[in-house]
C-alpha cells in the first residue's frame, strides 16, 4: 500500500464513520474553503480538483436556548492535470485543518468561529526531470474564520471576515471581507436542487481585488444518511491555492461530491 493510499483511506473513512451527525452549521456550498469528498474538471484548462476531507462536531451543548458545537476540520484540496492515458499528475496540495465553534439560535440565526492553518505545497507533477516549473516556497497561514448566517426557509445568506494573524509570505492582508448565500430545495423525494455563490475582497501588498465563486447542482438522496451531488462550479480571482496565490484563476467546471449527514 503506498503513501497516497495511506492518506485516502486516513481521511476518506473517517469522513463516512464519523459524518453521520449533521453538522450544527452546514459548510457553505460555494465558498472554496470547506471540507468535501468529490472532484470536478475545469475546462478551459484541463485541470482538476480533488477535495479530500471532513468536518466534524465532537461535543454539543445547549445553553439559554441556543445549541452550540466544537469541533474539527480536517481537508485538503489538490489541483491536478489532465492527461492522455487517464493521467492526472499531482501539481499541488493545500493542506487545512483547525478547531471550530458553532452556534445555533431558535430564530435560525447561525455563527461559526473557526482557528485555523493553511500550508501549501508543489508535487512533482509541477515539474519535469526533477526541476520545478516555478521556483517552491513557504506557504503557511494560520488565521480566525467568523462567519454568521441567518436562514430564510430554503435560502442561509451569510457574511464573514478572515483575520490572518500569522503568514509566510508576508504580503498578504490581514482583513479579507466576506458575503454570499446557500440555497437548497427539495424537489421530491430523492433529489434536491442545491446552489450557491461566495464572494471574497483578497487583499495582497495592500491592494483588494474580488474574488467569485459559484456552484449549482442536484443532490441525488440515495439514503437517509448519504447523497451524490452533481454540480457546476465556477471561480474568479486571485487562486485559492496557496503557492500560486498571486496569480488569476477563470474557469467553469464539472464534478461530483459525496454528501453525509
Amino acid at each position: 500500500m503506498n503513501f497516497k493510499t495511506i492518506i485516502f483511506l486516513m481521511l476518506f473513512f473517517p469522513a463516512i464513520l464519523l459524518s453521520q451527525e449533521s453538522l450544527l452549521f452546514k459548510t457553505l456550498c460555494a465558498n472554496v474553503f470547506e471540507p468535501r469528498i468529490g472532484s470536478f474538471y475545469q475546462f478551459s484548462d484541463e485541470k482538476l480538483r480533488l477535495d479530500i476531507g471532513t468536518s466534524l462536531d465532537l461535543y454539543n451543548f445547549d445553553l439559554e436556548g441556543n445549541r452550540f458545537s466544537i469541533g474539527a476540520d480536517f481537508f485538503t484540496y489538490t489541483r491536478l492535470r489532465s492527461e492522455s492515458n487517464f493521467k492526472f499528475p499531482v501539481e499541488t496540495t493545500d493542506f487545512f485543518f483547525g478547531a471550530n465553534l458553532n452556534w445555533l439560535s431558535e430564530k435560525n440565526f447561525s455563527g461559526r468561529l473557526r482557528l485555523a492553518h493553511i500550508s501549501s505545497h508543489l508535487s512533482d507533477g509541477f515539474a519535469k526531470d526533477s526541476i520545478f516549473f516555478k521556483a517552491p516556497f513557504v506557504f503557511s497561514r494560520e488565521f480566525v474564520d467568523l462567519v454568521f448566517a441567518y436562514r430564510i426557509e430554503d435560502i442561509r445568506p451569510y457574511i464573514g471576515m478572515n483575520c490572518i494573524f500569522s503568514t509566510q509570505p508576508k504580503d498578504v492582508s490581514a482583513f479579507n471581507p466576506q458575503i454570499g448565500f446557500d440555497y437548497e430545495k427539495r424537489l421530491c423525494g430523492l433529489l434536491s436542487l442545491v446552489c450557491g455563490y461566495d464572494f471574497k475582497l483578497i487583499g495582497i501588498a495592500e491592494k483588494y481585488m474580488p474574488s467569485n465563486a459559484a456552484q449549482a447542482g442536484l443532490k441525488l438522496h440515495s439514503s437517509e444518511k448519504t447523497a451524490l451531488l452533481f454540480s457546476l462550479y465556477y471561480y474568479e480571482g486571485r487562486s485559492f491555492h496557496g503557492l500560486f496565490y498571486k496569480e488569476m484563476d477563470s474557469y467553469v467546471g464539472l464534478g461530483f461530491q459525496l454528501v453525509f449527514f
